[in-house]
């Protein structure tokens, strides 16, 4: 059973998350300080410190954060889903959504992170292949019951999410057409037709 004491310490962990990603988004992490952080927040410099060992731990928690919030998102919404095709539709929606709603997180991750790459590649590493491994999942559902064709599943899981990434990007970035970017009806179908008879 969780105490009192222990929410209130989760829900001040996840509001200087939250507060972090604003400021990270705005500034990038070289930019960024745990003071700005603290103050946005509405803590002390030192509660910071508490939960996080430093400005990287506290960046890359973020990322790892909303990896697994998509993650947990897909799953969560899958699970009740029938059909390969009806699936993988679905994961492609709910990921192109997931970014275009948390343009923030975007930003973070398209910010200058000279010096960070390896902490945050082994760190995230676990976030990402639990989302490559339901996209992975699908595919292979869809070949075993002869929705999609006999290719490797994992070659083609990262293929779907480098596009749905990629597209996400460029459209925060170069201001991509509107009308294109809020249809991802264009993108479901790509992706699905290559993997089609």
């Amino acid at each position: 059973m969780i105490d009192n004491h222990s929410i209130q310490e989760i829900g001040k962990r996840e509001l200087i998350l939250d507060s972090a990603l604003k400021i990270f988004s705005r500034n990038g992490f070289h930019g960024a300080t745990v003071e700005e952080v603290a103050e946005s927040a509405g803590v002390g410099k030192g509660t910071v410190y508490l939960y996080f060992q430093s400005k990287t731990d506290l960046f890359v928690s973020v990322v790892e954060e909303k990896l697994n919030e998509l993650q947990g998102l897909i799953v969560g919404h899958l699970k009740d889903i029938e059909g390969a095709h009806v699936k993988l539709g679905e994961f492609i929606k709910l990921h192109w959504e997931f970014f275009n709603k948390s343009k923030e997180f975007v930003r973070v991750i398209l910010s200058d992170l000279g010096g960070l790459e390896k902490e945050l590649d082994t760190r995230t590493r676990q976030a990402r292949t639990k989302l490559i491994k339901v996209l992975e999942s699908i595919i292979k559902e869809g070949i075993n019951n002869g929705e999609f064709k006999k290719i490797e599943p994992k070659l083609a899981a990262y293929a779907i999410e480098g596009a749905i990434s990629f597209v996400a990007f460029e459209s925060l970035v170069n201001r991509m057409d509107t009308s294109f970017t809020s249809d991802v009806s264009q993108l479901i179908d790509i992706c699905i037709s290559g993997l089609c008879y």
